[in-house]
């Protein structure tokens, strides 16, 4: 005859985990590892003719419940959204963004802002703001590049892939086109290093050139041709 005791409820006998499943003798021993605080016991007796009498463990180990998971905080979410969360905020140190609750270290367009306006209107030197701002000197010239050339949409995260898309657009290589034909033979100043003057992009030369080979290449390729 079986019987499963836990805790003074019933359990089906036929409920064995093989992965959990240990056989002691009446008077024996407790299997390796066995840790009568830590589980939870399911046993039942059996008289056997052959074996004699013996106790059956089930060892089942208890889990621990999941917490249910926080919800994010609706701004830093409408900023992850927005592809304008700071990566890394700590990395914000400027004594304005730790002494007021107004400038947000995780919104990356403000901190951009700020860091230039650190500069140009407070007269900080570059080195001391990059530094305050976790940036590079690289990182604070190009923004400001883009906050001249464009304003504040020139800060605003610029969709990943492949260059092509969103750099050598037909407006830029309308612009190198004509910059080409005004230019003499020997003028100083390259195409690249007048784009970024006009809109404040760093292309490669090469990729300037390559698109522009692509764009005469397609003019010149009669509709329904093989490209």
């Amino acid at each position: 005859m079986s019987r499963v005791e836990v805790e003074g409820a019933s359990v089906s006998t036929g409920f064995r985990p093989e992965c959990h499943f240990y056989c002691v003798p009446s008077g024996g021993h407790h299997p390796p590892g066995f840790r009568p605080k830590d589980s939870f016991l399911l046993l039942y007796w059996n008289n056997s003719l052959d074996a004699g009498p013996f106790v059956d463990v089930i060892m089942m180990t208890s889990m621990p419940r999941r917490r249910p998971a926080q919800p994010e905080d609706p701004k830093r979410a409408a900023l992850r959204a927005s592809g304008t969360l700071h990566p890394h905020p700590d990395a914000v140190r400027d004594e304005t963004f730790l002494a007021q609750e107004f400038f947000d270290r995780r919104d990356r367009i403000q901190v951009k802002y700020e860091m230039l306006r650190r500069h140009r209107v407070d007269r900080r030197p570059v080195t001391e703001v990059a530094d305050a701002y976790g940036v590079s000197r690289q990182a604070f010239y190009t923004a400001a590049r883009a906050l001249h050339a464009q304003g504040i949409a020139g800060l605003l995260p610029r969709p990943r892939g492949p260059k092509r898309a969103h750099k050598c657009t037909d407006e830029i290589l309308d612009f190198v086109e004509a910059w080409h034909a005004e230019q003499p033979p020997d003028a100083e100043q390259t195409a690249a290093e007048a784009v970024e003057q006009r809109f404040g992009l760093t292309i490669h030369p090469r990729s300037l050139d390559r698109a522009l080979v692509r764009r005469k290449k397609k003019r010149h390729t009669p509709r329904g041709a093989p490209s």
